[in-house]
């Protein structure tokens, strides 16, 4: 049985993570463990209410996203709830947690006690994407010894 930590937040219900880790579940039944970092409301990237090109990020306000913490952690259960119904449609084992803010942290605590095959990230692109200006796929891979597949979404 393959075994795999999903970490993802804003980018966990795009097609390609779900493509991911439904490829992994086709070759052999697998078990999912399935991390959402709690991202705060600030640290949201933004797309614009027009829908307009924007050429660099921008942050969420009130009016394009989670205006509060709180409703950024009652967006992140959403998303986590919903996928992981998903992937048990697929037969999957499937369980997951809210995580620290940090997804470094949140992935070492999730480590802990825990075996693991791989760990696939899924994140916004360059140049939106926090997790990757804080070189978090590669941290994450020396800190935790195993393959890290990293998916980029569309935005």
């Amino acid at each position: 049985m393959g075994r795999y930590l999903v970490m993802a937040n804003q980018t966990l219900e795009g097609q390609g993570i779900f493509a991911e880790v439904r490829k992994r579940q086709e070759k052999e039944p697998s078990s999912f463990y399935v991390v959402v970092p709690n991202t705060r409301a600030v640290d949201y990237y933004g797309v614009p209410a027009a829908g307009g090109h924007v050429p660099m990020p921008t942050l969420i306000t009130a009016s394009s996203g989670p205006a509060t913490n709180e409703e950024a952690t009652a967006e992140a259960r959403g998303r986590l709830g919903r996928f992981l119904a998903r992937l048990r449609e697929l037969g999957a084992q499937a369980e997951g947690e809210l995580g620290d803010p940090d997804p470094l942290k949140a992935a070492v605590k999730a480590l802990t006690g825990r075996q693991f095959d791989e760990i696939i990230v899924s994140t916004l692109p360059q140049p939106a994407s926090r997790w990757l200006r804080m070189n978090f796929p590669r941290e994450l891979q020396q800190q935790a010894r195993l393959p890290v597949t990293v998916i980029l979404a569309r935005t």
